[in-house]
């Protein structure tokens, strides 16, 4: 409401983004979707990061989803904005959907309460796939969710999980030790 009573935009969505709060034993926040609708010709700019590197996770935790802009112009028309930006033209009917980064897990996922991991995936912070996948945990299925787990478990094969798990990595960019 701030930013509308100042200048001409509106605000036509705010919400969290699925499965991009990093897994983890404390998952983390998801990023969040925002629409913005121009209402008179204008500038904008972006000065945002996370875009080219995901959100690392610690301690077993899972790295978190990267930022997004696109700018769809009335016409129909899409562009994939880059992370700082100066000066954007927009006209009125312009809209910029952009995705905030969602922060890196901490801590290994097989940990977090199965009844919490449930609770996300009501709340739509989390997949039902991903609550499987990362955190083994099949939605409604105390005994399907132990015999995940233990897949999983074995699926390590008894190594240490990593202390930091930097997500995927642009090409040619090697990890930190």
């Amino acid at each position: 409401e701030y930013m509308e009573s100042y200048y001409p935009v509106v605000i036509e969505r705010y919400e969290p983004v699925i499965d991009t709060g990093g897994a983890g034993l404390h998952r983390g926040g998801c990023g969040i979707e925002k629409q913005y609708c121009f209402r008179r010709p204008g500038a904008f700019i972006i000065n945002d990061d996370r875009a080219l590197h995901d959100p690392w996770g610690i301690g077993g935790g899972k790295s978190g989803g990267r930022s997004t802009k696109t700018l769809v112009r009335a016409d129909g028309t899409r562009e994939v904005l880059g992370s700082k930006l100066d000066n954007i033209p927009v006209q009125p009917g312009d809209r910029l959907l952009f995705r905030t980064a969602g922060a890196g897990g901490w801590g290994d996922p097989l940990l977090r309460d199965p009844a919490t991991v449930e609770r996300d995936v009501r709340r739509r912070l989390v997949s039902k796939a991903a609550a499987a996948e990362l955190y083994g945990v099949v939605v409604g299925d105390a005994a399907a969710t132990a015999a995940r787990r233990a897949e999983i478990v074995a699926a390590r094969g008894g190594e240490a999980l990593p202390r930091f798990d930097f997500g995927e990595l642009p090409a040619g960019l090697v990890p930190p030790r």
